[in-house]
């Protein structure tokens, strides 16, 4: 089968090696033995004798030897962007530097309450004397900020960059990992006052054009589209950014499964190309026209590109519709799916990283889903009329998509849309339309026609209309998003293995692989009633990480039981962010603030009252939390929520104690706990180093 598709077998090949050097990477203690040098050393060897094996007539084994040559460039790619990463890493976390030097990259994004940009570091002052860096950061600056930088400017900085934080509780969102395969190592919050920007006269490169580009267009939108939901949704569509986005309008795309269509990415750009390709179809038909038509098209495709500013997203995204081009004009038998994975090899080999990026794994898996699965999909049903044919086109390539990337979506998102299949067909045609006349738009704003961009400002904003209408159907619907599912590794690779035993059975029309289906099928159903029956049945009690807050949770069934601050009841973001994964992966149905209610408590907890603090047993343990009281009871754990401390360096503690600070206690307080624990001889967990504790 894979000599029909070799690029496929390559990829998953190249892939699978970037995948287990990232696992290297993860212990350094190993790693320190894969280092660049003993990797090429190794993959010249291994190359020459593929060849002699090659030359020698020697075909399966010289295959053997090229599948391990393609996985260990794999690590090779990977390991050659984390050591440079690494190094600039080591540099600025060694030197005593007190200002550097960064360069805006990006347009400026709105976030909640700060603006934000993407910036290079190129010099860092240390002791006077300026030594260069090149490493990228993310920089926020207040929102009413009496300057906002635009890109290319220059920032001088007064201050020290900081490492975003690792996650300090289960399941929590890993933003330092993301970062980093975003080639990201650093962040900070400028302050008013602590930076200088000097505007750029950079003018000729093509990022700063794009850039330009880009402004210009956001522009144009604006003028043209007095409604702001309109105006929010092209430009998330085509400019790739969502800071005009309504709260609610986000709400209604995830909860119509189509939030997808508000990032830039490779199912923007496939449509431009499908339109282009049936709009400029006949001049191939033309003497020399395959030519014209590739180089119309890929002008077409660029334009596009650089009216978003050229993100990573799109840079991956016009690349695999070039190559689709490319091979569609110059070879004349291709396998869709083969032409896939060499633009998917192709990315890979220049950002070994991007594998890990969620937009390219979800975009990737939805060509491959349409590709493999819309026939068997659209030949279920043969309506007759063509409005029917049309909306069951519509619907199968939808469900094709949809089959291909729900197990992951499940995996990074935890939740399911189910009346997908009734806004997709809808959003799909509203966006196919709305994409190429905002283009249009943008062209017609270059004249002085003002009647035709008045016009066509109508026509983009009536599409626009219908998309928003359309995607808030569900609101009304019941059951519209099945929320709180959690699935592992090995349920998703389960799912993934079930998947391709079916479609294989259905294009070989070999139905003996039905065994198969019906082994991986049970296997997945045993492992999975295995899973839920563990997390019903098991009790779990955790100490939680939270900034600003302290809180303690226990587990018992399917209910998450918690005792927190008063200001945690408030703050949803923060039981998000930090929480609401872990209750997810533990099968909880129900959280319940104790607070709340001192009718809810789970049985195997004890709470007691103590003026303002209380006193939990849990397990044969002890745990108190409140304010600093000196005592020598057996406390197991002495969880301290002010930041008080006592008035004397020592004091009187059970040997035992392991105290612990809240994220209501200061940085400032908790170095001072530390050293007077140390004085005194007893223990400190610090949550917001050492992360959260689960109670034994």
């Amino acid at each position: 089968m894979l000599s029909r598709v070799p690029f496929v077998g390559l990829v998953l090949t190249f892939s699978t090696g970037i995948i287990f050097g990232d696992w290297i990477f993860q212990y350094p203690s190993v790693s320190h033995y894969f280092n660049t040098t003993t990797q090429t050393a190794v993959i010249l060897m291994i190359a020459a004798v593929c060849l002699l094996f090659y030359k020698a007539g020697r075909y399966t084994a010289s295959g053997i030897v090229l599948s391990l040559f393609l996985f260990l460039s794999g690590v090779l790619s990977l390991t050659i962007r984390v050591e440079n990463l690494r190094s600039c890493v080591e540099l600025i976390n060694a030197a005593p530097y007190d200002s550097y030097e960064a360069v805006v990259r990006n347009i400026p994004e709105k976030r909640a309450k700060s603006i934000r940009v993407e910036a290079e570091i190129k010099r860092i002052r240390v002791r006077g004397r300026w030594i260069g860096a090149d490493v990228k950061a993310y920089l926020s600056i207040p929102q009413d900020a009496a300057v906002i930088p635009s890109a290319g400017d220059r920032i001088i900085v007064n201050g020290n960059l900081e490492r975003p934080k690792s996650p300090m509780n289960p399941e929590e969102f890993d933003y330092r990992r993301y970062l980093w395969n975003k080639g990201i190592a650093w962040t900070d919050y400028l302050q008013e006052n602590s930076y200088q920007i000097l505007k750029s006269a950079e003018t000729g490169s093509v990022h700063a054009w794009s850039q330009n580009v880009s402004v210009w267009s956001d522009r144009q939108f604006r003028e043209n589209l007095k409604d702001d939901r309109a105006y929010g949704l092209v430009k998330a569509m085509l400019l790739g950014r969502r800071d005009d986005l309504r709260t609610e309008q986000v709400d209604d795309y995830t909860m119509s499964g189509t939030v997808h269509i508000l990032s830039v990415s490779g199912m923007h750009v496939a449509i431009i190309f499908l339109v282009l390709s049936f709009l400029l179809g006949w001049i191939k038909r033309l003497k020399g026209g395959k030519y014209l038509y590739l180089t119309a098209i890929m002008l077409f495709l660029g334009f596009y590109a650089l009216v978003t500013g050229l993100p990573p997203s799109v840079q991956r995204a016009t690349l695999m519709c070039i190559v689709f081009v490319v091979a569609e004009v110059f070879v004349r038998k291709h396998n869709t799916m083969n032409i896939l994975a060499l633009s998917a090899l192709i990315i890979l080999l220049f950002d070994p990283q991007a594998l890990f990026d969620v937009g390219f794994q979800l975009s990737y898996l939805a060509m491959a889903g349409i590709f493999l699965f819309y026939k068997p999909v659209e030949s279920l049903w043969m309506p007759g009329k063509w409005i029917w044919k049309y909306i069951w086109q519509i619907s199968a390539l939808s469900f094709a998509a949809q089959i291909a990337t729900f197990p992951l979506s499940l995996y990074y998102f935890h939740q399911f849309p189910f009346y997908f299949w009734l806004i997709n067909p809808f959003v799909i045609t509203f966006t196919n339309a709305l994409l190429p006349a905002a283009l249009i738009l943008l062209f017609v704003c270059l004249g002085p026609i003002m009647w035709l961009k008045s016009a066509l400002g109508w026509v983009v904003y009536f599409l626009a209309f219908l998309t928003n209408i359309s995607v808030a159907i569900p609101r009304f619907l019941p059951g519209h998003l099945i929320e709180n599912l959690y699935f592992d590794n090995a349920e998703i690779t389960l799912l993934y293995l079930l998947m391709f035993f079916v479609w294989y059975c259905y294009e070989s029309r070999e139905f003996q692989w039905l065994k198969y289906v019906a082994g991986v099928l049970v296997l997945f159903v045993f492992y999975s009633t295995l899973q839920s029956f563990e997390k019903y049945t098991g009790k779990m009690g955790m100490i939680h990480s939270i900034p600003k807050h302290s809180v303690i949770s226990f587990k018992e069934g399917d209910k998450l039981f918690i005792y927190s601050d008063e200001a945690f009841l408030k703050d949803t973001n923060a039981y998000e962010f930090h929480v609401k994964n872990y209750g997810i992966r533990e099968g909880v149905l129900e959280t319940i603030f104790m607070q709340e209610t001192n009718k809810s408590i789970p049985g195997n907890v004890g709470i007691k009252s103590i003026g303002h603090n209380k006193l939990f047993t849990w397990k044969g343990k002890t745990l108190y939390q409140g304010g600093f009281v000196e005592t020598t009871a057996a406390i197991n754990y002495f969880f301290i929520t002010s930041p008080k401390y006592p008035g004397s360096l020592k004091f009187k503690a059970s040997p035992g104690t392991i105290f612990l600070t809240s994220g209501e206690v200061t940085k400032r307080a908790t170095k001072q706990w530390g050293a007077m624990l140390k004085a005194s001889g007893a223990q400190l967990y610090d949550l917001q180093t050492d992360g959260a504790l689960l109670l034994p």
